[in-house]
């Protein structure tokens, strides 16, 4: 039988007044968006789980709904629903964020970064530049890809990983939730299909954690 445990914490840091993250532990969320921190942990043994966090984009209150927003369509699938479940929660959220941008006339936006787990198998789906790691015998391996400035230079071969920490505007995002149909059909990024091995662990996280560390 599976058996995860499960933690995830939320702290709004020393340079906002307002945090504009949330995230989904198995479909516990952060309903409160007026809590600046907020922790929860647990564990199940159900054959399907999901877990995510997104990066919440606006001020005034807007970017913590449109994160709201994204974590309330996620739904946990079995792996070989895995991918249409994700696009199908990527467009509802995406839909709903853009109606919420026509109605207050305020730009808002979020990034998504998921981790589905069924049947003994894990797969990671991504927009934006949250991260999701795999942390196996000792190494920490990323699973999900940057839709960054900086990445799509690192793709094109303009520069090594290293020089795209200092490259001006690189935290500029290819992709997030909050973009119109009309100006861009978003894609969200999948991992290969991973066995999971006893001692696994999973890190998702904002780049207010890859930033510092």
């Amino acid at each position: 039988m599976l058996n995860i445990k499960y933690s995830g914490e939320s702290n709004v840091g020393k340079k906002r007044a307002n945090n504009e993250d949330n995230f989904s532990l198995n479909g516990k969320i952060r309903s409160d968006v007026s809590e600046n921190i907020c922790k929860h942990s647990g564990s199940t043994s159900a054959s399907k789980a999901i877990f995510a966090v997104c990066d919440g984009m606006g001020g005034d209150s807007f970017g913590e709904k449109a994160s709201l927003a994204a974590v309330k369509e996620l739904y946990a699938a079995k792996t070989d629903e895995i991918r249409e479940a994700a696009r199908c929660s990527v467009h509802n959220a995406n839909l709903n964020i853009c109606n919420s941008i026509r109605e207050s006339g305020k730009q808002s936006g979020t990034t998504l970064a998921a981790l589905y787990i069924a049947d003994n198998t894990a797969v990671c789906c991504n927009i934006g530049d949250s991260r999701v790691y795999l942390y196996r015998d000792e190494a920490l391996k990323r699973l999900s890809v940057d839709h960054s400035k900086a990445q799509s230079m690192i793709n094109m071969g303009v520069v090594s990983e290293e020089e795209a920490r200092n490259v001006k505007g690189g935290h500029e995002l290819t992709q997030h939730l909050g973009i119109f149909e009309d100006d861009m059909i978003i894609e969200p990024h999948f991992s290969e299909q991973i066995p999971l091995a006893e001692g696994d662990i999973f890190l998702l996280c904002s780049d207010g954690l890859t930033d510092m560390l």
